[in-house]
């Protein structure tokens, strides 16, 4: 090691390439070198803690980044940092200040991350969006319409904002959303359509759904309303991308499901939506039920909706149910049920458990 690296600040180590190198991608030889320094240098541990930590939440929070990128980041994060610590150097509060770094830098690094991405920098995810497309942006309280080429039907919501190509390509169909907005999409299995987001991508191949996906929200939504769709968190989705793997991890949802993807947590979750639709044509708007055994109840309610009812038919085959219902939500249904049956019931994986002790 040439470098004077006894003189380095955590800045300095967190920009130098090879303790960069060492940190992210460490392979035998660095690895042995920079730990027979830090071993012979123990007065630079505590800035090699706070380099190592700076980098490795860095990392965590955007793994694809580019060195150039890492550099460019990372300087703009030791500015904003300056700005707020400006005892920075201060050997007392060095220690607490490597705590500090682990928990800010993921916000700091997601601020920057999220303004670039609030400009639509979608380049990153695919080619197809980053050069001859159309932006629409809804400034107005009302909805607003847009019919792409292929005769999919936008509804962008308001403080919304949408890219799409002028042409869509031979393979797929690309849009990118920050905001609220409702597909529906011209079915075309030969060109599947994607709706990429800040932070989940959201495939189908002709369906209606909605997304939702504002930047100062704690969570993003995607709710089914006919067909299917998949969602993938993004940075899975790119990992298989770049690793050429065809198994993908996420999640698949039906009419009347929704999953919630919640930021803090990188955590996609799948459940019922707040109002399931009848999803069967020509439905009654009426259901009277006299006496009837509640295995036939539930197999209506599945039916309609479209949604798993789980429950043990041994255990309920003496219950029965007596009781009209009109234009009550399944949650009103269930309720009503539950009571008259003495049960309860819970939704776990966007099905419904109905727990019993009998009738």
């Amino acid at each position: 090691m040439n470098k004077n690296y006894q003189e380095y600040s955590f800045e300095d180590f967190s920009r130098d390439e090879s303790f960069r190198q060492w940190v992210l991608n460490p392979d035998d030889k660095n690895d042995e070198l920079w730990k027979k320094w830090v071993f012979e240098n123990p007065d630079c541990a505590e800035n090699i803690k706070i380099a190592k930590a700076f980098l490795l939440t860095l990392h965590e929070k955007d793994i694809l980044l580019n060195n150039d990128d890492l550099a460019l980041i990372t300087d703009k994060i030791v500015e904003e940092s300056l700005l707020i610590i400006p005892f920075w150097r201060q050997t007392a509060f060095k220690f607490a200040a490597s705590i500090l770094l682990t928990l800010s830098i993921g916000f700091i690094g997601m601020k920057y991350y999220v303004q670039e991405s609030s400009n639509l920098t979608s380049g990153k995810i695919t080619h197809n969006l980053s050069s001859n497309y159309l932006e629409e942006e809804n400034i107005n309280k009302a909805k607003k319409q847009i019919t792409l080429e292929d005769g999919s039907l936008i509804t962008l919501y308001p403080k919304s904002k949408i890219r799409y190509p002028k042409q869509f390509s031979a393979q797929i169909r690309e849009v990118y959303l920050i905001g609220q907005a409702f597909f529906k999409v011209t079915k075309n299995p030969k060109r599947p359509f994607w709706v990429y987001t800040n932070y989940i991508s959201t495939q189908v191949l002709g369906t209606s759904f909605m997304v939702k996906a504002f930047e100062n929200e704690k969570n993003i939504k995607v709710e089914v309303h006919s067909g299917k769709v998949s969602v993938y968190r993004r940075e899975d989705l790119e990992k298989a991308k770049l690793q050429q793997k065809n198994e993908l991890v996420g999640i698949i949802l039906t009419p009347n499901q929704e999953v919630d993807y919640s930021i803090a947590e990188a955590r996609l979750l799948k459940s019922i939506i707040n109002r399931p639709e009848v999803l069967v044509a020509n439905s009654p708007n009426h259901f009277n039920f006299d006496e009837t055994p509640i295995a036939e109840v539930f197999g209506i309610l599945e039916k309609i909706y479209g949604i798993n009812i789980i429950f043990d038919e041994k255990n309920m085959e003496n219950c029965y149910l007596t009781a009209s219902f009109s234009d009550e939500s399944l949650y009103d249904k269930l309720k009503l049920i539950c009571k008259i049956t003495h049960s309860t019931y819970e939704i776990v994986d966007a099905q419904i458990i109905i727990h019993s002790k009998g009738c």
